[in-house]
């Protein structure tokens, strides 16, 4: 009888660790948005675009300026 408790002890335990979570969630990047194309109140015609994800990244304008340099400088598609 007492094992019997013991071991369901046990696995319940084992159950509630298995299902917690430990890890951080991570914020997934957004996909890109579709804007509809509209009419704006003065009656001009405003195209559809697509609205590109923003990073949040405090790095970011770093990384995107090294990464221009490195393609228009070094890269494959160097411009000659």
């Amino acid at each position: 009888m007492m094992m019997k408790k013991s071991c369901a002890i046990v696995a319940f335990a084992m159950l509630l660790v298995m299902s917690c979570d430990m890890k951080e969630k991570r914020v997934k990047a957004k996909d890109a948005v579709y804007i509809k194309p509209t009419i704006d109140r003065r009656g001009h015609f405003r195209q559809g675009h697509i609205r590109m994800p923003v990073s949040k990244d405090k790095n970011a304008i770093s990384n995107q300026s090294r990464s221009r340099y490195y393609y228009q400088s070094k890269g494959k598609y160097k411009h000659k």
